[in-house]
């Protein structure tokens, strides 16, 4: 079986504020936005998975988020990776009730009991909204959209995705969904 590369997320449905943030970025050489049909909030980036291990991921997933309450997550401001004065990640921050720092911490846990190896970087919410290469000069961007507010949901889920790389950047499938009260 085959290596399936795989990333647990909540899914952001309601992309269409992104809309004048994604114009100005276009215009900007050097800057990739990221499709707005794929934004996500990254719980937990687990890399390569043997196929085999999907299942167990997903059942993982479950057991993290049973008992947790369906809440509104607000999406505000943007920021950078590594920096605001060197971007190569333009991100949108998160604001919500949901204790997903937990849920990423539990679902760590749970995967190092299970044997199943991931990105140990910590948990920080936000939203890639961009991929940069060079030096683009992102300062306007910054200024203008530091508060903005992009989008406001429910958030009622959390998936397991799997991701392929292609030539004009990844495409994401739904392996696995696990419903929140």
């Amino acid at each position: 079986m085959a290596d399936i590369r795989t990333f647990i997320s909540v899914p952001v449905p309601n992309t269409a504020g992104f809309a004048p943030l994604f114009r100005d970025l276009a215009g900007i050489r050097g800057v990739r936005t990221s499709p707005a049909a794929q934004m996500h909030i990254t719980l937990k980036f687990l890399g390569d998975v043997p196929e085999e291990s999907i299942p167990e991921v997903c059942s993982i997933v479950d057991d993290c988020t049973r008992g947790i309450r369906s809440s509104r997550i607000t999406v505000r401001g943007i920021g950078a990776f590594p920096s605001m004065r060197s971007p190569r990640t333009v991100w949108a921050g998160v604001e919500t009730d949901i204790p997903l720092e937990m849920i990423s911490e539990r679902i760590a846990g749970m995967l190092d009991t299970a044997g199943i190896p991931y990105d140990p970087k910590p948990f920080k919410p936000h939203i890639t909204v961009a991929r940069t290469e060079g030096r683009a000069d992102l300062s306007r961007i910054f200024s203008n959209y530091r508060d903005a507010e992009f989008a406001t949901f429910i958030c009622s889920s959390v998936m397991v995705m799997k991701s392929e790389l292609g030539p004009h950047g990844a495409s994401h499938t739904v392996l696995g969904f696990s419903q929140l009260i």
